[in-house]
């Protein structure tokens, strides 16, 4: 009996250890900003979508399937909101590997909420605001 409860127990964590898969897989690739934003009204609804009008392009996301976030090609992570890895959980990005800016004083904003997500549109809520991506080539 403990003979099958220990190999039971080695053939679960032999499972577990398996390679990292990142659900849901709509989100792996590269994401472009739709330079829509959507902010949160002080009663808690959400506002209605404005553009963003900007003379720098905002930069390209990219979610890759062994865990790492980048922007424009490189590692990701900035001062206060995201960070280079990354795992889903319940529609939660959460980052880790992040950048330390103890100069800097802002909101924790390193879990964003994926509000929509579908073959070519993706909604992320980032503290108060939500802004929307289409999927990249």
């Amino acid at each position: 009996m403990k003979l099958l409860f220990v190999a039971l127990s080695l053939a679960f964590i032999l499972d577990t250890c398996d390679s990292k898969v990142i659900e849901p897989k709509e989100l792996i690739g590269k994401w472009n900003p739709a330079y829509k934003v959507q902010n949160k009204n002080p009663d808690g609804t959400w506002g209605a979508w404005s553009t963003i009008n900007t003379f720098v392009a905002l930069p390209q996301m990219e979610f890759t399937s062994n865990g790492d976030f980048l922007r424009d090609g490189k590692p990701g992570a900035d001062c206060c909101s995201a960070g280079n890895k990354f795992t889903v959980a319940n529609n939660v990005i959460t980052f880790s590997d992040l950048k330390s800016c103890p100069q800097v004083k802002c909101m924790d904003c390193s879990k964003w909420t994926i509000n929509q997500l579908d073959s070519d549109t993706l909604v992320i809520e980032v503290c108060d605001s939500r802004s929307k991506y289409s999927r990249g080539k």
